[in-house]
């Protein structure tokens, strides 16, 4: 009888553990860039995306995977044209024909699509006469790793 709890207690075990390793999440290794300029910051897994290095102006930066088919781009500008944050969203709608997810909030908007199988993803801030824009653009097959990622990224966005 002590053998056959001890059986169970294992399997039980074994089952549990297993779960855990099936449902883990990868964790990557998150850095962030801060642009001093536009006064923004964003996470990014520095083990799947490299930084290009700051554009010369400091508006922001691209990062890019070692394969290049995955690119996030982040960037400030001032709204010297005193555009609205939903007539910037609009555009952005027109523009990505395949939208399947959007948010406009008061000083944000997210858009999602799919434009010639890849997914296309932009959060856009408006603060203080400045927009503030994170993109990443990945083929949908690769979306099991990215989706996640990009969450994440979203997420961490503040300006």
């Amino acid at each position: 009888m002590k053998n056959l709890i001890c059986f169970i207690c294992l399997c039980v075990g074994l089952a549990v553990a297993a779960r855990q390793t099936v449902f883990a999440t990868p964790q990557n290794d998150y850095k962030t860039y801060a642009n001093a300029r536009f006064k923004y910051s964003i996470s990014y897994p520095a083990d799947l995306l490299i930084p290009q290095g700051e554009v010369e102006n400091g508006d922001g930066q691209v990062f890019r995977e070692k394969s290049g088919s995955v690119e996030m781009r982040v960037y400030g500008g001032y709204n010297v044209s005193n555009e609205t944050l939903r007539s910037r969203y609009a555009e952005l709608i027109r523009k990505w024909n395949n939208v399947t997810y959007k948010v406009l909030r008061r000083d944000w908007f997210v858009v999602s699509a799919m434009v010639n199988g890849k997914i296309h993803y932009q959060k856009t801030i408006l603060r203080g006469g400045i927009f503030k824009t994170f993109e990443i653009e990945y083929d949908a097959v690769r979306g099991s790793t990215y989706n996640d990622v990009t969450d994440r990224i979203a997420r961490s966005f503040k300006g």
